[in-house]
């Protein structure tokens, strides 16, 4: 009895060791995001409008570099996707230092989810995501897009695209986009 209780819990002990183990690289496997998860945050119509105004120098800069980045462009067309995302750490590596720089004061300033750069068999179009209010059924989102022209902004006003998407102008293809997303 004694050596079956020894054998049971040594048994339990090395599970827990394993599953440490696994948890321990898993953790050190995935890339550590550009802000912490925890600092996203959703931004209203009127709040996303004053941080652009305020950060617009920057978020042009950074625009510009996402999509002029060749690197990114090859992943992008590799991942095969329509759209690509920039969040971590480890996305450094399509940029130089001073893009970098620029995409972290964004981050740090906007406290976006991610920056998007989307084609889907159109032309460039960039964005920038934001934490979902009351996430649920019925979740309000927010987004700060730039698209290069009008027939893009117009493609994406289509209800197959944004069904109920309210586009706000902001400045030279800045929009804010405002919608819900319905599970």
């Amino acid at each position: 009895m004694k050596i079956q209780k020894k054998i049971i819990l040594g048994v339990i002990i090395l599970c827990l060791i394993g599953i440490t183990a696994c948890i321990a690289v898993d953790l050190s496997s995935n890339p550590k995001s550009i802000i912490p998860t925890r600092s996203v945050e959703y931004q209203t119509k009127e709040e996303l409008t004053d941080l652009y105004w305020q950060n617009k120098t920057v978020l042009n800069a950074v625009k510009e570099s996402v999509i002029s980045s060749k690197s990114l462009l090859r992943a992008l067309d590799e991942y095969n996707e329509g759209d690509i995302a920039i969040s971590y750490q480890s996305d450094k590596e399509y940029f130089n230092d001073e893009e970098w720089e620029n995409i972290v004061t964004v981050f740090e300033k906007l406290h976006p989810s991610m920056l998007m750069l989307e084609r889907k068999g159109h032309p460039l179009v960039f964005y920038l995501t934001f934490k979902h209010l009351k996430p649920g059924l019925d979740t309000k989102v927010v987004y700060l897009y730039w698209f290069p022209n009008d027939e893009e902004r117009e493609y994406h006003e289509e209800p197959s695209v944004f069904p109920d998407g309210v586009f706000t102008h902001l400045d030279e293809g800045w929009y804010i986009v405002e919608g819900r997303y319905i599970r």
